[in-house]
């Protein structure tokens, strides 16, 4: 009997274990990452420290592509999102209110930690691709300080955010995602 128990508890644990792994989205990660700021160093290790950040955030799973244009002003993060297996899976992740949700919050994370980017250009190649960009000015007018010179992003986020869907549509009624044709 106690073998039976055991053997049920570990499978419980692993279904549990490998079901968190896969979700497309986890649960609102700004407490898992370090805004530990990330200084102008070459190209490549930028993008490696920037890639193990968004390996972090929420839609990592469908992370297809990071590039930092470091090469004239303003200086921005380029992030792709795209199907890896499933599109009808990946479209499906992607609604209206997670996708705001995603961007804004993702946005945040990075414009903390990347001192010299200006903005996230983000790219979602659902079945009609959607892209905005966020600026780092767009986030200091609609948080009321610089994300740059504030270590706790994590209390800033659930501050402005925590069981507040209207905040967020307030701000895409401003800074609206542009489907592409």
């Amino acid at each position: 009997m106690k073998k039976i128990y055991a053997s049920l508890t570990l499978c419980t644990m692993l279904a549990c274990l490998s079901g968190c792994a896969y979700a497309p989205h986890n649960n609102l990660s700004a407490e898992r990452v370090s805004a530990s700021s990330i200084q102008h160093t070459s190209s490549s290790k930028h993008e490696a420290s920037v890639k193990k950040i968004t390996n972090k955030l929420p839609g990592h799973v469908y992370l297809k592509g990071i590039a930092f244009q470091d090469t004239q002003k303003p200086y921005y993060l380029a992030i792709n999102y795209a199907a890896i297996d499933n599109q009808h899976t990946f479209e499906k992740s992607w609604t209206s209110v997670k996708t705001k949700r995603i961007l804004l919050h993702n946005a945040t994370i990075l414009l903390a930690a990347v001192q010299n980017a200006d903005s996230v250009h983000f790219t979602i190649n659902t079945t009609v691709p959607q892209t905005i960009t966020i600026t780092r000015k767009e986030l200091t007018h609609f948080y009321g300080i610089d994300l740059r010179n504030y270590n706790d992003v994590k209390q800033v986020w659930k501050e402005k955010f925590e069981g507040q869907q209207e905040k967020v549509e307030e701000f895409y009624d401003v800074h609206p995602i542009t489907e592409m044709q």
